[in-house]
């Protein structure tokens, strides 16, 4: 079943969808469990508004060893490295399409001593040592028939795990989905090993006036997610709750499962929806994106999960849905065996970029501030 914004309301109060698919060696919530936790951010990047230092849309971000925070941006300084008192320390890379320059910015990653930055126009990756000089640029190897990864991954190794995109040959409006490669690289630019193949993302084909004019993740919709510890690789779709798990060299390893609901999409979920995105956009694209939002079949209900991190110590995070009305999001945390550890409330505002040993680092957007902020979150694991 799936629904137009007036169709929504009539669902709201059915009850969540029970998952089946739970093997009965699923890990599970369990009263033995931890509960870790945040204390109040230490650093927030983004309040100084001179133009040097202004953020614009965050696409990244990750914490030296020396408390240096590197943060990836859309504006016209699209790296650049903040101290740990949240000033400005200097600018890495300018806005270009040169060696050692960046057009946009889409990803960021750690993978060890190197920072890679993944550039859209031309789909060039630029790697830079962690103090910000230029080394090289190269091209992620993709397999045969596919044209560039959707969603990627690197351990601090260098060892790559990637998703494609789903097949963009023909146009297709409305709903639509496919199926895709996995597949790892021992190095950043090393060869294309294909392990599997999963869902891609779930699309919305867009229409204006009556004619074809691109896709976009469908909202609430299924979307990969993928990560790569030091061992582990974890692929999930969102449609059940259940990781795929892979060695290094992509064998097929026991999946992690949870016991969990499938929630369904709301009113207030496409409400807030609106109100973040003009939050960070700015009031200017209100009128568009109520338009748009007015137009989209939203599925019935929310994926599984909507993000996943492996942090520094190999353990895995995973998000599930939060309720608008909620100020917190939980995320659910499990060791290298699958067995689950611990639960961990963050701020639902809050897009995890790196989780460490002793802190949490993501993008945070109030809609009352309407402007994007990186935030540093002292951790505490209970023994």
């Amino acid at each position: 079943m799936r629904m137009t914004t007036t169709m929504v309301a009539r669902i709201s109060g059915l009850a969540a969808i029970a998952l089946t698919a739970c093997a009965p060696d699923a890990a599970r919530v369990e009263s033995g469990t931890k509960t870790w936790s945040l204390d109040s951010a230490t650093i927030t990047i983004g309040r100084d508004e001179r133009p040097e230092a202004l953020l614009t849309r965050v696409t990244g971000a990750t914490r030296l060893a020396d408390g240096r925070i590197i943060v990836a941006d859309l504006g016209e300084t699209p790296l650049r490295i903040f101290r740990a008192d949240a000033s400005l320390e200097s600018r890495i890379a300018r806005n270009g399409a040169g060696p050692g320059e960046i057009t946009y910015l889409a990803t960021l990653f750690r993978c060890g001593d190197e920072i890679l930055t993944y550039d859209i126009d031309g789909r060039r990756v630029s790697v830079f040592s962690l103090e910000g000089t230029y080394l090289r640029e190269f091209r992620f190897a993709i397999p045969e028939g596919r044209q560039a990864p959707y969603a990627s991954a690197c351990n601090a190794a260098g060892r790559f795990a990637h998703l494609a995109w789903g097949a963009r040959s023909r146009p297709q409006v409305g709903t639509h989905r496919d199926t895709v490669p996995a597949w790892t690289t021992a190095t950043p630019d090393g060869p294309a090993v294909v392990f599997d193949s999963v869902p891609s993302s779930e699309r919305w084909g867009q229409t204006h006036n009556g004619r074809f004019v691109g896709t976009m993740p469908l909202p609430f919709g299924r979307q990969p997610v993928i990560g790569v510890g030091r061992e582990r690789i974890y692929v999930g779709s969102g449609d059940t709750f259940t990781l795929r798990v892979y060695a290094l060299d992509g064998t097929p390893l026991d999946p992690i499962h949870l016991a969990a609901a499938l929630q369904p999409v709301t009113p207030e979920d496409i409400r807030d929806r609106i109100e973040r995105y003009v939050a960070e956009r700015g009031e200017s694209e209100r009128a568009s994106m109520e338009r748009e939002s007015a137009g989209i079949t939203y599925p019935a209900t929310h994926a599984a999960y909507t993000a996943l991190v492996v942090d520094a110590d190999d353990h895995v995070w995973v998000r599930a849905y939060t309720p608008p009305a909620s100020a917190t999001a939980e995320w659910q945390v499990f060791g290298p065996d699958g067995r689950h550890v611990a639960t961990v409330a963050m701020p639902r505002a809050l897009q995890v970029f790196e989780i460490g040993r002793d802190y949490v680092l993501g993008k945070y957007v109030d809609t009352g501030e309407g402007q994007p902020l990186v935030r540093l979150y002292p951790l505490w694991r209970s023994p």
